[in-house]
């Protein structure tokens, strides 16, 4: 679906992929901000915004939830103990556990998204646009 340079829900569905994958690197804030958008856009029945706020704002609660199950696991098996040990062999493997599951499969498809916002085409993400 095409879209026009001047689509009024372009700096919006371009704000969001930026939130999403700014999202991917540092978990959480951009998500809060990435919610504040879906909810201000939901409401407005256009195909590109919707592909480009409803997608992501999934994609980032994933991504979420995974960085903080991770975490969770690395914590439990004694990791993050005290501030002296909160650079261990758990947060390494915890942190190369989130890049080489969750990043790395999850930049992909918002690059792609990204780029889809910028041009002004609506765009389906793969795996979970299906069911958003």
């Amino acid at each position: 679906m095409e879209h026009s340079n001047d689509d009024p829900y372009k700096g919006r569905a371009i704000a969001a992929e930026s939130l999403y994958l700014l999202n991917l690197l540092f978990p959480i804030i951009p998500l809060f901000f990435l919610t504040l958008l879906y909810f201000r856009s939901r409401s407005i029945h256009n195909e590109y915004l919707r592909s480009h706020t409803l997608q992501p704002w999934g994609a980032a609660l994933i991504s979420t939830a995974l960085f903080l199950i991770i975490n969770l696991v690395a914590w439990l098996a004694g990791g993050y103990a005290d501030m002296d040990t909160i650079v261990s062999i758990h947060s390494l493997v915890a942190l190369e556990v989130y890049t080489l599951l969750v990043i790395l499969p999850f930049l992909v498809p918002g690059l792609f998204a990204l780029t889809k916002a910028m041009s002004g085409q609506a765009w389906r993400y793969p795996l979970i646009g299906r069911f958003l």
